[in-house]
Order: structure tokens, then sequence, then C-alpha cells
């Protein structure tokens, strides 16, 4: 304690004692000789500690941060015997020492080499600050969105599905689309988990809505979720078909809509049949086209020449799928299997549910062709729901050949589910189709981030530079390892711009995804915790074995919570009172009589 401090506890001591000795002198002269006399020492001495608090002796070697969401239930089970600091928004107990960051904290506490965290986690910046610390974490319970996994990119076209893990009081969660409609909604299960599904309409940077909402209509908490919807390559395709067919009018539909370049050759009736655009099997039609799609009777209507066209543009690099659709002629199963799949009629079509595949809430029927198939060096692509397999697809040279036995997937349509049908045929000609050119590899943006928390963009060119949004272009300062750091201002979609390329990345606002950013956080510290067998125990232990004194460790000194001596001070002086209110309306009764 430092003289000055010393001599004004000195000098409110004086103060004291001598206002409790003409208290004393007062009441003796008056005869008063009740409780009110006995009191006056105790409550100066009360009075005297809640104004000067003595000193605890604390652990200097060790600091409680309380974090957002700490409880009350954990602010009164931190461990004594160290000090507690509180970080911005969290809740603490009346003696702790409030600090803007822990960088800050631990540059007031210099000898902290053991940390413990209560509630919700360390923010990014404040992770940094523990370096080698030993790190205990008290996580708060859970609530709210507690784990998210959504696409960064998908496919125009496509449906594409998020899911996640909620905790209480979440019952229900829906996603929104970019114009605010409902695109799909869903009760939670028992563990909290759900999984949402909604079609990528329009290309571009689009931000979906997920709300979470309790037994009741009102929203707990929404978060932003950001999707680039990319529009890809037109890929070229023919078909070849021994007659028109559902399958066949609701694919060209799509076909259409997905920008697809196809010709079409398929039989209507005897010597008169559909053409649509060159669908001749010839080696120059064949090197500019991505993907073959032959039937079964259209494979029996192909002469030798396109055969042997068809075979070297698939070692070139050409994509076939072949469609056993119905009985296969001698040739047909011959050639087939020549391309590695053998295919047998059998007695009757199949029936299947893709339930699961398609992420159906209503149970429906599909068709198996009346074929069995023996693909033993092909990988499977598509399998009902109790794990029959429908099609395969096995590389072949460059290239690579499919074969299907789904006979009705144009009833995903009737059904009411084009963007189903979409992500099916799309996702086919994406395995099937002749490769493209690689594409330069993208930098790393960041996943999740929230207006005014740093991130780091890596990957990035000399010169790079991000966009707000209705802002100019910032320069960023790159670093030797093509990475460098960016503090979002404004909520909503930046760009990055490094080279000739720009990628977008969306910055959340502060109360967007209140739950899910403290679950992350909670997440990342767990990750840093050391646990009681830290760095600094391991290295005590090594000096123990060694023979070596380990010095105790430091301590400090902090004052008392001043609370309890004055409230207890105050009990005492209210006894005072009462005792001499009591003596006075005595008196003047007397008085009276």
């Amino acid at each position: 304690m430092s003289g000055v401090d010393l001599g004004l506890q000195l000098g409110v001591a004086g103060i004291i004692a001598l206002a409790v000795g003409l208290a004393l002198l007062r009441m003796v002269r008056r005869g008063g000789y009740g409780l009110a006399l006995w009191l006056q020492v105790p409550a100066a001495a009360l009075l005297y500690l809640a104004l000067c608090p003595p000193n605890l002796k604390l652990r200097a070697d060790a600091l409680t941060v309380m974090t957002v969401g700490a409880t009350a239930a954990q602010r009164s089970a931190a461990p004594a015997g160290q000090p507690i600091v509180a970080l911005p928004g969290a809740a603490a107990p009346a003696d702790a020492e409030f600090t803007p960051d822990l960088a800050t904290a631990l540059r007031r506490h210099p000898a902290v080499r053991r940390l413990t965290v209560i509630g919700g986690g360390l923010e990014a910046r404040d992770r940094e600050a523990v370096a080698d610390r030993a790190l205990t974490f008290q996580p708060a319970p859970e609530r709210g969105l507690v784990e998210l996994q959504a696409p960064a990119r998908v496919p125009l076209g496509r449906q594409w599905s998020l899911s996640g893990r909620t905790a209480a009081p979440i019952r229900r969660v829906e996603l929104r689309d970019p114009s605010g409609s409902v695109a799909d909604a869903v009760e939670v299960d028992t563990a909290g988990r759900f999984v949402l599904s909604a079609a990528a309409r329009g290309a571009g940077a689009a931000r979906f809505e997920l709300r979470l909402l309790g037994a009741g209509p009102a929203v707990i908490d929404t978060v932003s979720i950001p999707v680039i919807v990319e529009s890809g390559e037109s890929l070229a395709v023919i078909l070849r078909y021994g007659a028109v067919n559902p399958e066949l009018k609701y694919w060209r539909r799509w076909a259409v809509d997905a920008g697809l370049r196809s010709s079409v050759s398929a039989g209507v009736t005897e010597g008169v049949s559909l053409r649509e655009g060159d669908a001749g099997l010839t080696p120059a039609a064949l090197a500019q086209t991505d993907l073959v799609i032959v039937d079964a009777r259209g494979w029996a209507g192909l002469s030798a020449a396109e055969k042997s066209a068809l075979r070297a543009a698939i070692a070139d690099g050409l994509g076939l799928l072949l469609r056993a659709d119905g009985a296969l002629s001698a040739q047909t199963a011959a050639d087939w299997r020549e391309l590695g799949f053998d295919v047998t009629a059998t007695a009757a079509p199949g029936s299947v549910t893709l339930d699961r595949r398609f992420g159906q809430r209503e149970r429906s029927a599909f068709s198996v062709a009346p074929v069995a198939v023996d693909a033993v060096a092909s990988r499977v692509q598509l399998q009902a729901d109790d794990g029959t397999p429908l099609a395969w697809w096995r590389a072949q040279g460059q290239g690579r050949v499919g074969l299907w036995r789904l006979v009705d997937s144009y009833r995903l349509i009737l059904l009411g589910e084009p963007e189903r049908y979409a992500d099916l045929w799309a996702g086919t000609l994406e395995v099937l189709a002749r490769p493209r050119v690689p594409v330069p590899p993208e930098p790393r943006l960041p996943e999740n981030a929230w207006v005014f928390e740093r991130v780091i963009l890596c990957g990035l060119g000399a010169a790079a530079s991000v966009r707000a949004p209705g802002g100019e272009p910032v320069a960023l300062t790159v670093n030797a390892e093509t990475c460098a750091g960016y503090w979002p201002a404004a909520a909503g979609w930046h760009v990055l711009q490094t080279g000739a390329a720009s990628w977008p990345f969306y910055v959340r606002a502060t109360d967007d995804g209140g739950s899910f950013r403290t679950a992350l956080a909670a997440r990342a510290t767990t990750a840093m915790m050391s646990g009681d067998a830290g760095p600094q125990a391991t290295a005590a232990g090594r000096d123990t074995a060694a023979g070596r004194d380990t010095a105790a460790p430091p301590a400090l000194r902090a004052p008392m919570a001043r609370w309890p001596w004055f409230l207890a001070w105050l009990g005492a002086s209210a006894v005072i009172w009462w005792q001499e209110r009591r003596r006075n309306l005595r008196a003047v009764g007397h008085f009276r009589r």
C-alpha cells in the first residue's frame, strides 16, 4: 500500500473514531446504556471497512475472463483466489474489472500464465492474445443455432441443401429466398437437427435467410445464408432415342431452361423420326460434343461407323450415357458388355423410392427397367433408398461411360419438384460430361464474417483491394504468405479484387446470427483449451522431477467488494436509529403525562 493510501486510511479512521467517541460521550451523559450504545463501535468498524475494504491475496499468474453469455450460476462458481475481468457485453460479479479486450487485460496483469474463460468464448481478436498461455474454458449452455453447414457456391438451376443443429428454445426453422418467400420450413427433430433445401434460380450473389422460431410464431433469431449461384458453361449434348417418350419430352424442356445445346434424333413411327439439330455421330460432331445419351432402341439403330466413332471419342474425353429402359437385343447387349456393363433381362420392372436422395417428405415410387446389371468395375452414381443401384459410371480412356435403368425420373416434374429433377440431371452431366479446362485456384475467403471483426484473405496477388457495398475500393497490404487482413465496416456483399478477377463474399451485421456467432466462438475457444495439464504444468513437473525448487505462484493484493460491508453497516445503523427513536418517543410521552 502506498504512503498516500495509508495516510488516507488513517485520516478516515481518525474521523470515524472521533465521531464515535462523541456519540458515546453523548449517550453516556443521557444515560443510554441500551443496544444502541453497544453497536456504536461495530457500526463504526463496518463503515471503515466499507470505505477502506481489506485486501485479498490473489494469484498473479491466473486470470478469470468473463465473456458474453456467462450465466449467473457460472459467475457465482468462478474460481476463487484469482482476479476477474469482464469483456464487453459480459455480465460479471461486482468485483470484476471491465476491459475492452483480452490484450488490454493481459497488459494490466503481465504475470498471468493461466486463463479461465467463462461464457460464450473468445472472439477472434481475443483468441490471438492468448498466445502460449494455458487456457481452461467453461462454456455457457448452448442456445439458438449451434451448427450450420451450407454451400458457398451452387450451380444455377440446382436444388441445394443446408443442414444444422439448434438448441432450446428453437422448435422450428424456415428458409426464405431473396424475395422473402418461404422456400422450405421444418420442425427440428429431438436432437435439434434439421435439413432445408431451396432452388438456385438466378445467377449471381444471393442472400437467403434462416429464421429460428420457438414454440410460438415469434422469431428468436435470424441468420443470413449467402450463396453464389454460378451459371457455368453451356454443354453440347446429342440424344439418340429409338422412340419419343415422356422422359425425352421433359428432358428437352429442362435442357432449354438450363441453357444446354442439345441435338435430338428420335423415332416417331415407322420411317418417321424427330430431328432437332445435327444429331449425327461423326468424328467432327463428336469432337464438339460433351455428352451423348443413347437408349436401348437408339443404340440398335446406330451404324457400325457411328459406334466406332463413339468409342474413339470416348477415349478422347467424350461422355456417354446408356439408358437401359427396356430389353436389349443380343447385339446391343454385346456392345454394352464391351463398354463395361453386362445387362440381362428380368421378369418384370421394379419399383423403388428415392425420398432420401431427393429430400422429399412425401413417399413416391419410381420405376426401374426390367434388367439386371453387372457393373463390377464401375462406381454407383444413383441408388434407391433401400440401397438398390440405379445408375453407374466408369472411366474409359479420357472419358466416362454411364448406364441408367431408372425409367421415369420425369415424374419429379409431375410431382411439382422441377428443381429436384434439374438437380438430378445437372449432377449426372457434371459426372459424365467431357472434362473442363482447370480453373485457376480461388483466393481463400472467410466462411463467416461479421461487421467490425477482422477477416483474413489469402491467396492474393501483389495488388489486391476490397470494395464494400456502396463504397470505394480499399487497398490491402499483402504479406509474404499472400494474405491480408481486412476490417469490414458495413454489412452486405463485399468484392475482393485481385489481379483481373473479382470474388464476392458476405459480411453479416452485428446482430445477424448472434447465437451462431457465439457457437463459433465457443467452438474455437474449446479447440484452444489446454486443460489443467497445460504447458506451464508440464514444465513445473519436469522441474520437480529434476530436483529443482519450484517457486510458489506470485500473488497480488486486491480490495474486497465494498457492498457486503456497506449492507452490514446499514443494518447496524438502522438498529441504532430505531433504538434512538424509541427513546425519544418514550421521553415525549413521559413529558406529556
